[in-house]
C-alpha cells in the first residue's frame, strides 16, 4: 500500500478524466480526497494501439495531502509517441525524424514552469475545479484563439443564452430491425455530406416508426443546422434541413440549432452554417473533443466554440447570401431530381 507522501502513477482511460456519470466523477473525487493531483499527461490515441483502441492519460498522484486551491497541477500533450495506429514507425511531416513528442516531454518536466516549455505547463488546479475535469488538452491549448482579421468573436453559447439560437437534441435511434422498412429518413452521423442530410434508403424507417419515436418532439424545419456532437470523425461538422427533411428521424448523436431572426448580430441560418464550417472554428474542435473510450464526444463543450462574426455588416449580409444561393440552388436540384424518380419510377437514390 502506497504510504503518505508516496506517489502513484496509473494509465487510466481518458474518460476517467472527464466522465459526467457515475462511477467516473465519484472516482475524481475519491482521488482528491485522499491525495492530490500532481501530474495529467495527455496520451496520443495511438499509445496502445494497435493492440488496444482506447484512448488514456496518465496521472500522477501523492497520497496523504488533498488538492489546495492554491496548488497546480503539471499538464502535457503528446500528439504523437512514435508508431501509428498499425505500429508501424511514424514521421514528423516532411521528415525522416520519428514522430515521439514523450522524450521532449521528458526534458520539459525538469523546468516545468519554464515560459520555453513547448509542451509542458503548470494549471492551476481552480481551473480544473471551475471546469470539472481533468483532460488536459483542454487546459493546455489556448482558449481564445485569435480572430481573423476584420472580425470579432462571439461565443455559441451566448447566442444560446440570449434566444438569438435554439438547440436541442436529436430523437434517438430505432430499433435495428426497423431500420430500411420504410421510406422516411433516419439521419446519422455518416449522413452529415457537404451540408446536406443523406437520404440513404437502407435505413429509413416506416410512418408507424416516425410517429413513435417523434411524438410529442419537435420536427426538423427549413433551414434547421445539424451539428455531428458525438461518436463520429465527422465531428463538428454540419448541414442545413431543408422543407423535404421534415418527417425524418434525427440520431441523439446529432444536435439541431435553430437561428431565431433578426437578431442583434444579423445572423441568418446560412451564415451559422459557413461559420460553424470556418476553418477557425474547426480548429477549435479537437480542445473540446473528448474520448468515452474510444467515442468521441464534444458534450455540452460545443456552447463553448468562438465564432468569428464579421464586423463589417455588408461583409457579412455578402457572405452569408453566397452560402445562401448556393444552398437554395441544390434544394432546386434536388426538387428536380426527385420529380425525375417518381418519372422514372423510384430508381434514383436522393
Amino acid at each position: 500500500m502506497l504510504e503518505d507522501g508516496g506517489r502513484l502513477a496509473i494509465v487510466l482511460p481518458e474518460i476517467a478524466f472527464h466522465g459526467t456519470r457515475a462511477p467516473t466523477p465519484r472516482l475524481r473525487d475519491y482521488i482528491t480526497e485522499k491525495g492530490r493531483v500532481v501530474a495529467i499527461i495527455d496520451l496520443p490515441h495511438n499509445t496502445f494501439r494497435p493492440y488496444c483502441n482506447a484512448k488514456t492519460c496518465l496521472l500522477v498522484v501523492e497520497k496523504g495531502r488533498p488538492c489546495l486551491p492554491t496548488d497546480s497541477v503539471l499538464m502535457a500533450e503528446a500528439s504523437e509517441m512514435g508508431h501509428d495506429r498499425t505500429g508501424r514507425e511514424l514521421y514528423r511531416p516532411g521528415t525522416d525524424e520519428v514522430w515521439d513528442d514523450l522524450p521532449d516531454i521528458a526534458t520539459e518536466l525538469d523546468d516545468p514552469g519554464s515560459p520555453d516549455n513547448r509542451l509542458v505547463q503548470m494549471i492551476p488546479w481552480r481551473e480544473l475545479v471551475e471546469a470539472g475535469h481533468w483532460v488536459p488538452r483542454y487546459y493546455t491549448r489556448p482558449h481564445s484563439p485569435q480572430a481573423p482579421e476584420g472580425r470579432h468573436w462571439v461565443q455559441l453559447g451566448d447566442l444560446v443564452d440570449e434566444g438569438i439560437v435554439d438547440e436541442r437534441s436529436g430523437h434517438g435511434s430505432p430499433a435495428s430491425e426497423h431500420k430500411g422498412a420504410g421510406s422516411i429518413p433516419y439521419f446519422r452521423t455518416s449522413d452529415i455530406v457537404q451540408w446536406e442530410l443523406y437520404r440513404n434508403p437502407v435505413s429509413g424507417v416506416t410512418r408507424e416508426t416516425f410517429e413513435e419515436m417523434t411524438y410529442g418532439k419537435p420536427l426538423l424545419e427549413e433551414q434547421d443546422i445539424v451539428f455531428v456532437r458525438r461518436g463520429s470523425y465527422r465531428l463538428g461538422t454540419v448541414a442545413m434541413a431543408s422543407a423535404r427533411d421534415s418527417e425524418s428521424i434525427v440520431m441523439r448523436e446529432l444536435h439541431v440549432l435553430r437561428v431565431n431572426t433578426p437578431n442583434r448580430y444579423g445572423i441568418t441560418p446560412f451564415y451559422l452554417l459557413g461559420l460553424l464550417s470556418s476553418e477557425s472554428v474547426q480548429q477549435q474542435l479537437p480542445r473540446i473533443t473528448f474520448l468515452d473510450t474510444t467515442f468521441p464526444n464534444l458534450g455540452n463543450r460545443w456552447r463553448e466554440l468562438m465564432l468569428p462574426l464579421h464586423c463589417d455588416s455588408g461583409e457579412m449580409d455578402a457572405f452569408g447570401q453566397s452560402i445562401e444561393d448556393a444552398i437554395r440552388q441544390k434544394w432546386l436540384a434536388q426538387d428536380v431530381i426527385e420529380k425525375l424518380r417518381k418519372q422514372i419510377g423510384g430508381t434514383i437514390v436522393t
